[in-house]
């Protein structure tokens, strides 16, 4: 058995719905699929930084402070992943798309557009806690 590897994931919301991103179809892992943003946590990273460090990275935005949702397994072919997932409250910026194929707004009516059954887990999670 693998030793998970922590990664974390970010719920940027608007009105009823998230923003997501589609993978480059060259990454390894998860080619073209549709899920939340997020990565690995580095190194002496606590999971907020990660956070904060992947909004960055992946979609030019800020984030006032974050607010965890769940933490889930995952499991991909190169590797086990625990996901910690988070809200961004007060995030700020225009969202830009640098490291997908795409980044859009999907309304928490039509979560099955996330291709992971842990995305549509913790987004749903996440609306029913907000409401």
């Amino acid at each position: 058995m693998r030793k998970p590897v922590d990664t974390v994931a970010v719920i940027v919301a608007k009105d009823n719905g998230l923003l997501v991103e589609r993978r480059k179809f060259t990454k390894e892992t998860d080619p073209g699929k549709v899920a939340i943003p997020g990565g690995h946590v580095e190194n002496g990273e606590s999971f907020e930084e990660a956070c904060r460090r992947e909004l960055l990275e992946e979609l030019d935005l800020t984030c006032e402070s974050f607010s965890f949702i769940v933490s889930l397994p995952h499991h991909t072919e190169s590797e086990d992943q625990v996901v910690h997932y988070f809200s961004c409250d007060g995030w700020r910026g225009v969202p830009r798309c640098h490291e997908a194929e795409e980044i859009f707004w999907v309304d928490r009516r039509h979560l099955e557009v996330l291709d992971f059954e842990i995305d549509r887990t913790a987004a749903s999670k996440f609306f029913i806690d907000r409401a």
